[in-house]
Protein backbone atom coordinates (compact mmCIF):
# COMPACT_ATOMS: atom_id res chain seq x y z
CA UNK A 1 0.00 0.00 0.00
CA UNK A 2 1.68 3.42 -0.84
CA UNK A 3 1.71 6.69 1.33
CA UNK A 4 -1.55 7.91 -1.15
CA UNK A 5 -3.60 5.00 -0.51
CA UNK A 6 -3.29 4.92 3.20
CA UNK A 7 -6.02 8.02 3.02
CA UNK A 8 -7.19 9.56 0.20
CA UNK A 9 -6.36 13.47 -0.37
CA UNK A 10 -9.70 14.10 -0.90
CA UNK A 11 -10.95 12.82 2.66
CA UNK A 12 -12.07 15.81 4.68
CA UNK A 13 -12.45 16.01 8.65
CA UNK A 14 -14.69 18.78 10.60
CA UNK A 15 -12.00 18.59 14.00
CA UNK A 16 -8.78 17.06 14.51
CA UNK A 17 -8.45 16.42 18.01
CA UNK A 18 -4.45 17.24 19.08
CA UNK A 19 -4.11 15.70 22.56
CA UNK A 20 -1.66 14.33 24.85
CA UNK A 21 -1.67 9.91 25.07
CA UNK A 22 -2.22 11.10 28.97
CA UNK A 23 -5.51 12.44 28.03
CA UNK A 24 -6.67 9.63 25.77
CA UNK A 25 -9.70 8.06 27.47
CA UNK A 26 -11.42 11.14 28.13
CA UNK A 27 -10.34 12.49 24.37
CA UNK A 28 -11.92 9.10 22.85
CA UNK A 29 -15.12 9.79 24.87
CA UNK A 30 -15.39 13.31 23.26
CA UNK A 31 -14.62 11.91 19.84
CA UNK A 32 -17.35 9.34 20.43
CA UNK A 33 -19.97 12.30 21.62
CA UNK A 34 -19.09 14.04 18.66
CA UNK A 35 -19.70 10.78 15.70
CA UNK A 36 -23.16 10.72 17.76
CA UNK A 37 -23.67 14.41 16.24
CA UNK A 38 -21.95 13.54 13.13
CA UNK A 39 -19.05 15.24 12.85
CA UNK A 40 -16.41 13.94 11.47
CA UNK A 41 -13.30 13.62 13.78
CA UNK A 42 -9.70 13.08 13.02
CA UNK A 43 -8.65 10.82 16.11
CA UNK A 44 -4.51 9.07 15.39
CA UNK A 45 -6.01 5.59 17.20
CA UNK A 46 -8.31 5.49 14.07
CA UNK A 47 -6.98 6.84 11.29
CA UNK A 48 -3.45 6.24 11.47
CA UNK A 49 -3.23 2.53 9.77
CA UNK A 50 -0.58 0.25 11.78
CA UNK A 51 2.81 0.27 10.45
CA UNK A 52 2.92 3.64 9.70
CA UNK A 53 4.93 6.88 10.81
CA UNK A 54 2.09 8.56 12.68
CA UNK A 55 4.44 11.68 12.03
CA UNK A 56 4.19 11.54 8.46
CA UNK A 57 0.01 10.56 8.57
CA UNK A 58 -0.48 13.12 10.70
CA UNK A 59 1.21 15.82 8.74
CA UNK A 60 -0.94 14.46 5.80
CA UNK A 61 -4.18 15.05 8.02
CA UNK A 62 -3.31 18.96 9.05
CA UNK A 63 -4.66 20.08 5.29
CA UNK A 64 -7.36 18.10 5.37
CA UNK A 65 -9.37 19.72 8.51
CA UNK A 66 -12.17 22.44 8.66
CA UNK A 67 -11.14 23.11 12.68
CA UNK A 68 -9.24 21.78 15.37
CA UNK A 69 -9.64 21.27 18.75
CA UNK A 70 -6.24 21.14 21.19
CA UNK A 71 -7.04 19.56 24.38
CA UNK A 72 -4.92 20.88 27.66
CA UNK A 73 -5.11 17.81 30.46
CA UNK A 74 -3.63 17.96 33.83
CA UNK A 75 -0.33 16.64 32.18
CA UNK A 76 0.12 19.64 29.57
CA UNK A 77 0.50 19.04 26.28
CA UNK A 78 2.49 16.12 24.89
CA UNK A 79 5.73 16.14 23.29
CA UNK A 80 4.02 15.62 19.66
CA UNK A 81 0.95 17.49 20.70
CA UNK A 82 3.06 20.69 21.33
CA UNK A 83 4.02 20.21 17.71
CA UNK A 84 0.65 19.69 15.98
CA UNK A 85 -0.31 22.75 18.26
CA UNK A 86 2.69 24.90 16.16
CA UNK A 87 1.32 23.45 12.64
CA UNK A 88 -2.12 23.92 13.62
CA UNK A 89 -2.42 27.38 14.78
CA UNK A 90 0.09 28.61 11.54
CA UNK A 91 -2.85 26.91 9.38
CA UNK A 92 -5.96 28.16 10.95
CA UNK A 93 -4.23 31.72 10.77
CA UNK A 94 -3.44 30.66 6.99
CA UNK A 95 -6.82 29.36 6.31
CA UNK A 96 -8.88 30.98 9.03
CA UNK A 97 -10.27 27.51 10.44
CA UNK A 98 -11.36 27.66 13.99
CA UNK A 99 -8.62 26.87 16.61
CA UNK A 100 -10.44 25.72 19.66
CA UNK A 101 -8.81 25.05 22.77
CA UNK A 102 -10.63 22.58 24.96
CA UNK A 103 -9.72 22.71 28.71
CA UNK A 104 -10.51 19.18 30.37
CA UNK A 105 -11.76 18.90 33.94
CA UNK A 106 -9.50 20.01 36.33
CA UNK A 107 -7.81 22.27 34.00
CA UNK A 108 -8.94 25.46 34.75
CA UNK A 109 -6.50 27.96 33.50
CA UNK A 110 -4.20 27.84 30.02
CA UNK A 111 -0.45 27.08 30.93
CA UNK A 112 1.68 30.15 30.91
CA UNK A 113 3.82 28.84 27.88
CA UNK A 114 1.14 28.53 25.72
CA UNK A 115 0.42 32.33 24.66
CA UNK A 116 -1.28 31.97 21.27
CA UNK A 117 -3.66 30.09 22.39
CA UNK A 118 -4.90 32.21 25.19
CA UNK A 119 -5.89 34.66 21.81
CA UNK A 120 -8.49 32.02 21.17
CA UNK A 121 -12.05 31.26 22.91
CA UNK A 122 -12.29 27.93 24.89
CA UNK A 123 -14.46 25.32 25.80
Amino acid sequence: MSDTESQPESEKFDVFLAHNSADKPEVRAIANQLKAREIKVWLDEEQIPPGRSFQDEIQKAIPLVQSAAIFIGLKGLGKWQTMEVRSLTRMCVEKHIPLIPVLLPGVSQFPEKLVFLKEYIRV
